[in-house]
């Protein structure tokens, strides 16, 4: 215990060369580099890109986030899922090259210019169709666990889902039918495994725990379900897409896509 004691006061001396001064900067880590994260459904849009024309002008509305969730952290309140599932979309089109493609995401800038007088609101090119919806699920299931101590001395392992669903509808801009309607699920996946050890050495109890935790990616999640959602939707419209495509969504682990009965 004395070592230990004079460890805890030794401290300071050691962190006076981490720590800076106040007119001096703190030299900051180095992370991993910036990438563009790929989905397994990156792939499929390929393919709707090939083999499906998608003609006319295409835009996004809004797809919000209607599960009504907050998640209170040590760091802040929050949202659970990612307000950016409109953009995702948006990039999809693109990723699918769309003929035509208007941003209706943001209409601020445009509508400011038109009230400053500098630009016509008819130059404007009008929508063939537009794509919407909601982020309308999220429930927590509630997971499994196991420990085993003998001793003091023993592994754990816990797991826990969560279910994230969403609807996307297909819009005629100039009649405003729907052409296409789906309802996308996914189950989100997490678990953590760990070994724990709590002994009495003398009078001094030394516990000590070891563990690791994976959980998958919820906002990356999202992406792969609009990108998957817009394949459905177009299948519905072109059953040829289907044929051609399919095999790629076969080919992702975990997936069951029901066909529609249309």
């Amino acid at each position: 215990m004395q070592a230990i004691l004079k460890s805890l006061l030794l401290l300071p001396v050691f962190l006076t060369g981490c720590i800076a001064t106040s007119s001096e900067n703190v030299a900051l880590p180095s992370g991993p580099p910036v990438q563009t994260l790929r989905t397994p459904y990156d792939t499929l849009v390929a393919c709707v890109a090939e083999k499906s024309k998608l003609r006319g002008v295409w835009a996004v509305g809004e797809i919000t986030d209607a599960t009504g969730k907050f998640s209170a952290e040590f760091s802040g309140t929050g949202r659970y899922v990612t307000q950016g599932a409109g953009d995702m979309m948006l990039t999809t089109l693109v990723q699918a090259k769309a003929e035509s493609i208007v941003n209706r995401r943001d209409p601020r800038p445009i509508i400011t210019e038109i009230q400053l007088g500098l630009r016509d609101a008819r130059q404007f090119v009008l929508m063939d169709y537009y794509i919407t919806g909601s982020i309308n699920t999220l429930d927590f299931i509630p997971g499994a666990a196991a420990e085993l101590t003998i001793a003091g001395i023993g592994p754990r392992y816990r797991q826990n889902r969560a279910i994230v669903g969403l609807d996307l509808h297909l819009t005629n801009a100039r009649t405003s039918e729907v052409l296409a309607a789906v309802n996308i699920s996914k189950q989100i996946f997490a678990d953590e495994a760990g070994f724990g050890i709590g002994r009495f050495f003398g009078d001094t109890l030394v516990d000590l725990d070891i563990s690791g935790q994976n959980r998958e990616p919820l906002q990356l999640s999202l992406r792969s379900m609009l990108q998957f959602g817009l394949y459905e939707m177009l299948s519905e419209l072109n059953p040829d897409l289907r044929k051609n495509c399919q095999q790629i969504v076969d080919s992702v682990e975990g997936v069951e896509d029901i066909p529609s009965n249309s």
